[in-house]
């Protein structure tokens, strides 16, 4: 049976994470062993945010790696695509990461600055070819610590998916680009095994994709730990009161035979799930809400690269309390549905059509900050 534990973090990172392994039994790094940590630093966001992995509890991953007496210890990640390159490494230095590893004598490791391993025709749901960090094979051990998140494309974004940024910085979108973005990440844990998964649940508020907006307050700062990657997406996805069932990664992956989907078949240990869940607005919801004039055609059709881009900023519009002045549809992917009832804006090449380039984002990807101000003329 799959375990996962649930526990309180007061003010002591190291103390809950030795809690939890011991509630589980587990001892993932063996003396000698060399360890990469993949935390989530997609963007450079403050360590509190709820955006990142905190540094501080990537601090008591590697403390605990070293007291358990491995031989070489290496934060790794590879930031978002929609960062430009001069922001990849602040992801590690803004953050705080960068002096974590530099006060504990440690390595630091921006992946798109070193070797990939290549794969041909992986499967059917992969890109025909894509590459994968060579640090996840020369290490001995992968420890995830991913973060609690909300995601509008896959409904969360914790393990399972956090292992995309093990992905070359160029073939992150084309898995996007795929029919099924579930799929994709599910192949890729077929590659990757974490040797154990910490997600971080520790900020006050949950982050959702590519954005600071947030939703729902965390009433209790908590960290979900399990070898099973399944499992404690399953139970995370529970603590947000999202049904694992409805997330395709979490019921994909336990089809391939990756994890333990079924909460019933999972051993959960330390605090009572049912006394910590609370109730988390999906970006979607949260749109609707703030924005009940806006309405978005495309979707089905649109890559990452203008969907991503899009919702961070509207959501970054709804946290701010912005209002929107007139209906609104903006579209999406080619042969965009121009409405002739109500203003309308263009995201992306996909949706150019001939005379409408003043309505029109263009880029392929557009470009954030272009985004942001087509948007405004829109919102007050």
């Amino acid at each position: 049976m799959s375990k996962v534990s649930i526990v309180k973090v007061e003010n002591d990172y190291h103390d809950a994470l030795l809690r939890a392994l011991d509630d589980l039994g587990e001892k993932p790094v063996a003396r000698g062993d060399c360890v990469l940590i993949k935390p989530n630093l997609y963007e450079p966001r403050p360590p509190d945010s709820g955006d990142i992995t905190n540094p501080r509890l990537v601090e008591a991953v590697a403390r605990y790696c070293l007291d358990a007496g491995a031989g070489r210890v290496i934060i790794g990640e590879g930031p978002s695509y929609y960062q430009s390159e001069s922001n990849l490494r602040p992801c590690f230095t803004r953050t705080g990461t960068s002096e974590v590893a530099d006060r504990l004598g440690i390595e630091w490791a921006l992946f798109d600055e070193h070797e990939f391993r290549t794969f041909r025709n992986f499967s059917k749901a992969t890109p025909d070819e894509f590459r994968v960090t060579e640090y996840v094979f020369s290490c001995d051990k992968l420890i995830n610590v991913p973060v609690l998140k909300t995601h509008h494309q896959t409904t969360v974004t914790l393990a399972m998916k956090n292992l995309k940024g093990c992905l070359k910085r160029e073939d992150k979108p084309r898995f996007h680009q795929q029919k099924d973005l579930n799929r994709a990440i599910v192949e890729l844990n077929r590659i990757v095994r974490p040797a154990m998964n910490i997600i971080d649940a520790t900020a006050r508020t949950i982050g959702s994709v590519g954005s600071s907006a947030r939703t729902q307050p965390i009433g209790t700062p908590l960290l979900l730990v399990s070898a099973d990657a399944v499992a404690v997406d399953a139970v995370g996805c529970a603590l947000m009161d999202i049904d694992p069932d409805t997330v395709p990664t979490v019921t994909l992956g336990a089809a391939a035979g990756l994890g333990e989907n079924d909460l019933t078949r999972i051993d959960i240990i330390g605090e009572e799930l049912k006394r910590l869940k609370f109730k988390v607005k999906l970006p979607q919801e949260q749109l609707h809400q703030s924005f009940p004039q806006l309405e978005i055609s495309g979707i089905d059709g649109a890559c990452s690269g203008c969907l991503i881009p899009l919702l961070s900023e509207l959501l970054m519009l709804s946290e701010r309390g912005a209002k929107l002045q007139m209906p609104l549809r903006i579209c999406l992917g080619t042969d965009p549905d121009i409405p002739s009832d109500r203003a309308y804006l263009l995201v992306g090449d996909c949706a150019l059509t001939d005379g409408e380039e003043a309505k029109c984002v263009a880029g392929c990807p557009p470009v954030r900050e272009d985004i942001h101000q087509h948007l405004r003329q829109y919102f007050t």
